[in-house]
């Protein structure tokens, strides 16, 4: 069986967008779209410090993981260079779902007053596997092959944030890679 992780093609984002669906069936950011998810791992994947890899398992894309090599300022980084594909998406929301973008909004720009975080370090932003890869190894190897790629660029430090509640299982999954809970923040 042929595995592989490596850099996510352009014509393969698509695909990262079907692996999403199936991994957070219900998660906010796949409420917001297929659209909106395809103009976010697309500008993920052209930012100068974005990475987004793929598991390929027999060729095809199983999961997938999208990061950043800096994590201040990412974010906003993002909307502005990619400011008409947002803009085109967030005007669809504002008419359908006007909430989505207060909620959006703060989850960009989250936060604990009672921490101090300068954001310079790595940032997990997103990493899914499709079901039928579940238990297969793929997350850890993506997370593996992300860390290493971002120690070699001069990374030393990875963050993420993931919902704490009602999410037993990927807060096991990071637990028994080595991460630990630095605190937590509401954003809405």
């Amino acid at each position: 069986m042929a595995i592989e992780v490596r850099e996510v093609r352009p014509d393969e984002i698509p695909a990262v967008v079907r692996v999403h669906d199936d991994a957070f069936k219900g998660f906010f950011l796949t409420t917001l779209g297929d659209r909106f998810l395809e103009v976010y791992y697309r500008s993920v994947s052209r930012h100068k410090n974005g990475v987004l890899l793929g598991f390929y398992k027999e060729r095809r894309l199983s999961g997938f993981c999208a990061a950043t090599r800096l994590s201040r300022g990412f974010n906003s980084s993002l909307v502005r260079e990619n400011w008409r594909a947002y803009a085109f998406v967030a005007l669809r929301l504002l008419v359908g779902r006007p909430g989505a973008i207060v909620r959006l909004v703060k989850n960009f720009t989250k936060g604990n007053p009672g921490v101090k975080d300068d954001g310079a370090y790595g940032e997990l932003l997103s990493i899914g596997v499709a079901k039928e890869a579940q238990g297969t190894g793929a997350g850890k190897n993506m997370l593996r092959a992300l860390e290493t790629r971002l120690r070699e660029s001069g990374v030393d430090r990875l963050s993420l944030t993931t919902d704490y509640y009602d999410n037993e299982q990927a807060v096991g999954f990071y637990k028994s890679q080595g991460y630990e809970v630095m605190y937590d923040f509401v954003t809405y």
